[in-house]
């Protein structure tokens, strides 16, 4: 229904803009929307999922290790009762580095009939943030933990 799907593309953005933050975002709050049992993948199909809203935080407290001043800046929304599709540019000082970048991202959030995000699975190109810090592959496998490809 359109009031569904409403609800869950406000879920969305209230979760990308609780990722706005200088320092470390409160993760907790920003990951309320999210059930229990959620699953990550951070990088389709590069790196395996990850399950459970615990292993999701402890993730992206990871991710803000690595970079800081995170902005989600958003190109395109389409949402259904299920599905919240979004579009947007990431920019994000990376700490070892000292230098502002930003990725194009497309993610698919999916939500339970409770309104929860049962899943969220982002694709982004690695290449061009490789080419932004000046790393070559396996530096950057190594920077986002990519071991192998799965099958």
């Amino acid at each position: 229904s359109v009031d569904r799907a409403a609800q869950n593309e406000a879920t969305v953005l209230a979760f990308l803009d609780g990722l706005h933050d200088l320092d470390t975002p409160d993760l907790e709050r920003a990951l309320s929307g999210f059930a229990d049992d959620a699953v990550y993948w951070s990088l389709v199909p590069r790196r395996a999922p990850m399950r459970g809203r615990a292993t999701i935080i402890a993730e992206l407290g990871q991710q803000f290790q690595r970079y800081r001043e995170c902005v989600c800046e958003m190109v395109a929304v389409a949402s259904n009762d299920r599905y919240v599709f979004t579009e947007r540019r990431d920019h994000v000082t990376m700490i070892g580095f000292d230098q502002r970048i930003f990725s194009s991202v497309n993610a698919v959030f999916e939500f339970d009939e409770h309104g929860r995000i049962v899943e969220w699975r982002e694709y982004w190109d690695a290449l061009d943030i490789a080419t932004q810090l000046g790393l070559n592959p396996d530096e950057m496998r190594r920077l986002h933990g990519i071991e192998d490809t799965p099958e």
